[in-house]
């Protein structure tokens, strides 16, 4: 008897384990902040409440030495690639626009003319991820439950939810200035469901249209910030970028719309008043499976290009975000429960510092005329091939040559690559210069090289790519802007919360690409087809 009873306590261990193991959460959640540096957490952390960014940081596992893997830095790519576990190089969003060699015009990331909005009557553009070659995590939950999962993703920038959504989600939302409506694409569905369209009728936007935008805290409070008024800043409608800002005086040429939302913090509480409604009306955490919430804050970004990263405004907007995230994590302990969901937090980029500040102070960097450069490159392949266009346009530090002039003059696209490549070496703040063929010829394994081979697609990519010098950023008067291969650009934040995730930190190297695998593990569904992400040990505790 004494033996059976350890046996039956010894299989009753067993099967808990197992239940344990399987055990899934209600509801995953991911958060990406558009423009994000991790060192926003800690130089405002004293500034913040304690149940926002201080409590992710406190109960949450901080991966603090997360990197993007391939260039260039921006919105597009880098929420394909948090999504995918790939890079650009497979999943094909080489940037937020490329220049199409068939139609020769640029192509938008997430443009689709068979499809059309819904929910504005002005706006008919048509919206789809068809671009996006690869599934992301969010199709590998819709595959591997036979579409029970509810998937939905959600922001101000229609790339920033279609691109988390994916190909298979029950909707992707995103914000129409011109309605002030959250609205969707034909792709996912017919018209907007109940919910969206009461959330609308209540115009949320009007009312964050009539605030004022001042400073949360005295100015004395703001110790690590440059004066307000300095000459590294520019904001559409004020002479002078300073506080306050009067969105209904500075939108009065233009009362119909609410664009002034997207570069203040009222776009981001716009958007978690969305993300709570949609908690609340969508039935998250109800199905035997688990389900997907994607939110990405893009107002971060906005304000981030206007002021630069040490200015007062970017300060006073993450200590504004710390709230929506402190209410957005109270409603999913509501509504979903404490322990029943999954929560990371993520950046599809970081930023560098303003040029001018750089040189104010002494420190290397400076803004580079692209154009100038293009007609210095134009210019000396002339000299070198004879008169014509050899150059259809520079976009995203590529150069995209005339393939059909240099066919029709008989010249080897190789060769020319190289001259170009040869030239751009000896310009100004040009760091490396990189050809299509170098980068068909021989795999770059190491730094800066491979994040470029890495951010190339052939089908979309350019015939030579640039990477500038350190500090250096392309056609910048004012405010700052993103898209390089250093690591100001390349560090981001990334931190996991909530079910079954143990506090702690890691300064251990991961790759953004690592998170999809981490979530495929914490879902157990396929690694998203094109993954070349590693799962998260720490985080996972295996």
């Amino acid at each position: 008897m004494k033996r059976l009873f350890f046996l039956l306590i010894f299989l009753g261990i067993l099967i808990s384990a197992w239940a344990q193991k399987i055990e899934q959460p209600k509801l995953v959640v991911g958060i990406v902040v558009d423009q994000m540096r991790p060192e926003y957490l800690f130089r405002f952390y004293d500034q913040f409440g304690n149940n926002g960014f201080r409590r992710l940081m406190r109960e949450g596992f901080f991966c603090r030495n997360t990197q993007m893997n391939y260039v260039p830095t921006y919105t597009g790519p880098g929420h394909a690639s948090v999504y995918s576990g790939t890079t650009p190089r497979y999943h094909g969003i080489v940037s937020n626009d490329w220049y199409d060699r068939q139609t020769k015009k640029f192509q938008n990331c997430v443009s689709d003319s068979t499809e059309q909005t819904i929910g504005s009557e002005l706006d008919k553009r048509g919206i789809s991820p068809r671009k996006l070659l690869a599934t992301n995590i969010c199709d590998e939950l819709e595959i591997s439950t036979n579409h029970k999962a509810k998937v939905i993703a959600i922001s101000l920038k229609d790339r920033a939810a279609v691109l988390p959504a994916g190909h298979m989600a029950d909707g992707a939302f995103w914000f129409d200035e011109g309605s002030g409506n959250f609205v969707s694409s034909t792709f996912y569905m017919k018209s907007l469901p109940g919910w969206v369209n009461d959330f609308n009728a209540q115009k949320h936007s009007a009312k964050y249209m009539n605030q004022v935008w001042e400073p949360l805290l005295p100015d004395d409070a703001y110790p690590y910030s440059v004066p307000d008024d300095n000459d590294y800043e520019s904001f559409k409608g004020k002479d002078r970028p300073v506080f306050p800002y009067d969105l209904k005086k500075l939108s009065a040429s233009n009362p119909s719309s609410c664009r002034m939302l997207f570069s203040t913090p009222f776009g981001n509480s716009l958007l978690t008043d969305f993300a709570i409604d949609a908690i609340e009306h969508s039935d998250f955490g109800k199905n035997t499976c688990s389900d997907f919430l994607a939110i990405s804050f893009s107002s971060t970004d906005y304000v981030g290009h206007a002021f630069g990263p040490l200015s007062k405004e970017i300060n006073d907007t993450y200590l504004r975000l710390d709230r929506d995230i402190a209410r957005l994590l109270d409603a999913l302990d509501k509504k979903i429960g404490k322990g029943n969901y999954v929560l990371f937090l993520t950046a599809d980029h970081a930023m560098a510092e303003v040029p001018k500040y750089l040189t104010d102070n002494n420190i290397p960097g400076g803004s580079l005329s692209s154009d100038e450069l293009k007609k210095t490159a134009e210019a000396y392949l002339n000299q070198k091939l004879g008169d014509g266009k050899w150059i259809d346009v520079l976009s995203s530090d590529q150069f995209y040559l005339n393939r059909q002039l240099i066919a029709d003059r008989g010249l080897n696209l190789v060769q020319v690559q190289n001259l170009l490549a040869d030239f751009l070496r000896g310009q100004k703040a040009v760091a490396q210069v990189y050809t299509e063929n170098q980068f068909d010829g021989q795999e770059f394994t190491q730094d800066i090289a491979s994040r470029v081979q890495k951010g190339f697609y052939y089908k979309r990519s350019g015939d030579v790519a640039v990477v500038l010098e350190p500090g250096w950023i392309g056609d910048m008067k004012f405010g700052s802007t993103h898209g390089s291969a250093y690591t100001y650009d390349t560090n981001i934040p990334l931190i996991w919360f909530g079910a079954g995730i143990k506090s702690g930190e890691s300064t251990i190297h991961h790759d953004v690409t690592d998170i999809a695998a981490t979530l495929a593990i914490i879902l157990h569904t396929k690694f998203p087809s094109a993954c070349i992400g590693t799962p998260i040990r720490e985080v996972l505790g295996k």
